[in-house]
């Protein structure tokens, strides 16, 4: 008599996860990976998911796009607004269709606690009424980010030690949480939630010398200049969406609205957005120096970055 056969247990779902500071080559290596490995590119960048403005986001350019398919790049509008929750469950619905086609899921980008809203999950935040929404938005009008980030330092100080003073975007939601649902927003961010998708997730941190990584913000920036960021940011006012909206609000673009608009010169705008992204990546890599279970990876060799990313997927469950 033939003994019966063990169960069989499928393998779990296996994701490559690329994180690094802006200007690390984050996209450039996503790329290289979905080739060797047979994958596609899933976006975890906040800004990236706004249609028209690929230049000001530094999304993936044409011949990344052509190289490989890429999922969650300019999909919104930029007068929607996205929170975690939504990236959660739209990143997870994405990653699980390329999985059914035997693709490897590349998760690639920047914004961190969307990574961690996907992969670890997060308390569920209620909506916040548009009523909560637009008082603040006034207030912010009104009083300026200084004085929003201050009233959140009063409220929610934990928050508001995580925020710069001129992040606007997330210092409003912090206190429209708060207002909304009388708790604090870091009373929601202790990833006590259900991640939105199970999964082997090898997370790689690229990382560059500081100096090393000024200089390659410095010059990404020329780029985007040269390229056009400034008709392209134009060209969002003129398709009739607010100067409020969120993506020109970051910091990163605000400088070219109001050099769109003549209120500044373009040795101010190209400071102020340098200035913007340098801030931005000291902040990523704060974040990143706190996480555990990364494997870290010099950005000047990306041949080796490969081999680490290729060995968990050669090597089966």
């Amino acid at each position: 008599m033939t003994a019966p056969r063990p169960p069989t247990t499928a393998p779990r779902l296996r994701v490559i996860c690329v994180m690094g500071p802006t200007g690390t080559g984050k996209s450039d290596l996503a790329v290289a990976a979905a080739l060797r490995l047979g994958g596609e590119v899933v976006n975890a960048d906040s800004m990236q998911v706004y249609r028209g403005l690929a230049i000001g986001t530094a999304a993936p350019g044409p011949d990344q796009l052509a190289a490989v398919p890429h999922h969650l790049f300019g999909c919104l509008d930029p007068d929607e607004e996205p929170d975690a929750g939504w990236y959660a469950r739209t990143a997870a619905a994405a990653i699980r269709d390329l999985a059914s086609r035997g693709r490897v899921p590349i998760v690639v980008g920047g914004t961190f606690f969307w990574m961690r809203a996907l992969f670890s999950g997060l308390d569920d935040i209620p909506e916040v009424p548009a009523g909560v929404r637009d008082s603040v938005r006034a207030d912010l009008a009104r009083e300026g980010p200084a004085a929003l980030h201050a009233r959140l330092a009063a409220i929610d100080p934990e928050t508001a030690s995580r925020l710069r003073p001129g992040d606007s975007q997330r210092v409003s939601r912090a206190i429209e949480v708060l207002l909304a649902t009388g708790r604090p927003l870091s009373s929601f961010q202790l990833g006590g939630g259900r991640p939105a998708i199970d999964a082997d997730v090898l997370r790689v941190a690229v990382e560059l010398p500081r100096a090393a990584l000024y200089a390659r913000i410095e010059a990404r920036v020329d780029r985007m200049i040269a390229a056009g960021i400034e008709d392209e940011v134009r060209a969002v006012l003129d398709a009739g969406h607010s100067p409020d909206c969120r993506p020109l609000r970051a910091s990163s673009l605000a400088p070219v609205v109001r050099r769109v608009r003549g209120e500044i010169g373009a040795a101010g705008m190209r400071a102020a957005v340098a200035q913007s992204h340098r801030t931005y990546a000291k902040r990523q890599e704060t974040w990143l120096r706190r996480e555990e279970g990364l494997v870290r990876v010099d950005a000047r060799d990306p041949e080796g970055a490969l081999g680490v990313m290729a060995a968990p997927v050669s090597g089966g469950g």
